[in-house]
């Protein structure tokens, strides 16, 4: 998948800026301005390329990660990531501040450009714009769940959060914008994107650019996050009136998770290094989760290593695993959003439909019969449960724990425990300390 990406997205980029300290300090790679939509075609699949693993290292954070205490190296690189201590120390393993912001700056670029373009059609350059705006969308929307406060109606218009970049400037030293700000832009580039992408969804080997169906996808995510329920089932439906197929686990043991699942949205995002996918074990509390043999998931997403820890099959440092948006995660939205907007028999009908393909026809019916009363808090618990057995190391489960009760995590490692307690600060990720360096409005 990987080198799909590469052969067909070699950035062609912008004449080279000066190297002298800027900003963000982002010297573009190559020397050719683009022109034709070709050209903007592969400075976008290039944009494609840049990775970050910042939500693979953010889910050490959370409570799905027991570390493999065997791998040293390894632990002493990722402790302060796994006791919410980044930024602290000299041997940390960090988040990728600048790779954000080169994805917005080539997003910022083709946005300005792109209508220019020569030697293609109105179709072709809308597309391209389109792409780039939900891709700015996207990593704003990532780097304010990193390190901006959980979005809270009350106090979103003063909470700091992150530097919202829409031109490109590299002289320009910007100050945090409130989480208000962030998600004001993240929703108006979204809407812009949607209005003018106009591929339904990539075939599998160009599946990692946004489409109308993924971009729809991000905007479920984003309206749950911010509790537009209405917009958040509305994008949903709108998704999976076009595509709502899941693996069933009774017949196959296709992971949902690799690029060309039959589940797969958009398969853009790699969380996971290879040495933090193999320290990480499954957490005694996810594991338990799944109650029972029952949950087809145990077999497909786990395994067990010579001394019976629990490994994580689903996801790992391979460029088969790829995946942003998949057909789970929209009906678990879907889920969420109905019970918010208090429509538990929806909720329901789209929770069931996930299980019935994840578990055993005995165990569902059993589980069926056990949620079917659920209403109100016990029915979003129930949801929030199983969003943490099927999207456990995907990206999600920091965020999920942030955005809804923030509760206490205990972790514990080589006789150390340290505790995150229940609303903690540390729920919010500082800023780099090489970012605050190189622009100290960052610290304010």
């Amino acid at each position: 998948m990987r080198k799909v990406i590469y052969t067909t997205g070699l950035i062609a980029a912008l004449t080279a800026f000066s190297s002298c300290k800027k900003y963000l300090d982002i010297v573009p790679v190559g020397k050719v301005v683009p022109t034709t939509v070709e050209d903007f075609r592969k400075e976008m699949d290039g944009a494609y390329t840049i990775v970050t693993y910042d939500k693979g290292l953010a889910s050490y954070r959370s409570d799905e990660i027991k570390m493999n205490e065997s791998r040293s190296g390894d632990v002493n690189l990722l402790r302060p990531n796994y006791f919410w201590e980044e930024n602290n120390g000299a041997n940390q393993s960090t988040y990728n501040w600048r790779a954000n912001y080169q994805l917005i700056f080539y997003a910022n670029h083709i946005i300005d450009a792109v209508g220019g373009a020569t030697e293609g059609t109105q179709a072709q350059k809308d597309q391209l714009a389109g792409e780039a705006f939900l891709l700015r969308a996207y990593t704003h929307f990532n780097l304010v769940n990193l390190y901006g406060k959980p979005y809270n109606e009350a106090t979103a218009a003063v909470d700091k959060a992150v530097p919202v970049i829409i031109k490109v400037d590299l002289q320009k030293a910007t100050p945090r914008n409130t989480v208000k700000e962030t998600y004001d832009q993240v929703i108006a580039d979204l809407e812009a994107g949607l209005k003018l992408v106009n591929v339904e969804q990539f075939e599998t080997t160009a599946s990692y650019r946004f489409s109308k169906m993924s971009g729809l996808a991000l905007a479920a995510r984003v309206y749950l996050y911010t509790h537009q329920w209405d917009k958040s089932l509305a994008a949903a439906k709108a998704v999976l009136e076009k595509k709502s197929a899941l693996v069933d686990f009774n017949k196959s043991t296709t992971l949902p998770t690799t690029y060309n699942s039959p589940e797969s949205l958009q398969a853009l995002e790699q969380n996971y290094t290879n040495n933090a996918i193999l320290t990480a074990f499954v957490s005694d509390q996810l594991y338990a989760l799944y109650n029972t043999a029952g949950d087809l998931r145990l077999k497909i997403f786990y395994g067990k290593d010579s001394k019976q820890n629990n490994i994580v099959l689903k996801t790992g440092n391979n460029n088969s695993f790829r995946q942003s948006f998949r057909v789970a995660e929209v009906y678990l939205t879907a889920a969420e959003a109905a019970a918010h907007l208090h429509q538990p028999a929806q909720a329901l009908h789209y929770l069931n439909e996930l299980k019935k393909n994840r578990l055993t026809p005995d165990f569902y019916q059993a589980e069926v019969a056990r949620i079917s009363a659920l209403t109100g808090n016990d029915l979003l618990k129930e949801i929030q449960d199983e969003r943490f057995r099927e999207l456990a190391f995907e990206g999600h489960r920091w965020f999920d724990l942030r955005r809804t009760t923030q509760p206490r995590i205990e972790h514990t490692v080589k006789g150390k425990t340290v505790t995150l307690q229940a609303g903690d600060p540390r729920y919010t990720i500082k800023i780099p300390t090489d970012a605050v360096a190189s622009n100290p409005l960052l610290a304010e």
